[in-house]
């Protein structure tokens, strides 16, 4: 069984299609981490719904994987969409311990949207960084690494690198489909600068757009 765990800031705008698109015979466990919007009223129609006060995305990620009935579970982002290839190659995976993310596409067809998922797509490949919006895992191995909910930002890398001690990791060739909201608001420039900036500066900051 696969269960799906979407952790969930006020994503009111896009909660309710991400959920749309799962099959309706996986279990999907929505987190809102300090939400103030509907984003648990929209989400109780198509997932079971919890709520803690943090607003910290690995708390969430941990506490909905503890509420889990799946042997597989996919932590998915609220502005992410999956396919039913994806699942299928996931259910397929015969390891008893594995991990791994898959390829990713933007939603609008901007070229530097497009380039931005190419180089993502080649990055994550090489196993240095992973894909946008998902990460997925047997339950054996996470309950051995689990999330570090003492980091706020990185924390799939953080996860994968731990991941790796126990289990194989995967780069499947298919694909989510994310959203380029972050990037069509502060800028296709400014958000890797962002990035290049935190590798030499440490902040507890990060923006969220919404």
């Amino acid at each position: 069984m696969i269960s799906i765990i979407i952790p969930a800031l006020n994503e009111e705008r896009y909660i309710e299609k991400t959920l749309k698109i799962i099959p309706k015979n996986i279990e999907k466990i929505v987190v809102c981490n300090g939400c103030t919007d509907k984003t648990g009223e929209i989400s109780r129609k198509y997932a079971k719904v919890y709520s803690i006060k943090q607003k910290n995305v690995s708390l969430a990620r941990n506490y909905g994987a503890s509420k889990s009935s799946g042997n597989i579970i996919i932590f998915l982002d609220a502005d992410t969409f999956i396919n039913d290839d994806l699942i299928t190659k996931i259910k397929n995976l015969k390891e008893k311990d594995f991990f791994g993310t898959c390829k990713v596409r933007p939603d609008n067809k901007k070229f530097l949207a497009l380039f931005y998922c190419f180089m993502k797509n080649l990055i994550g490949r090489s196993g240095i960084h992973n894909s946008s919006g998902i990460i997925f895992s047997s339950k054996e191995l996470f309950e051995k690494v689990k999330f570090n909910e003492e980091i706020i930002k990185h924390e799939n890398q953080d996860f994968s690198k731990r991941a790796r001690r126990y289990g194989k990791r995967y780069f499947l060739n298919s694909y989510v489909i994310t959203s380029m909201r972050r990037f069509d608001k502060i800028g296709y420039l400014n958000v890797p600068l962002y990035w290049i900036r935190e590798m030499f500066h440490k902040t507890k900051d990060y923006p969220i757009v919404r």
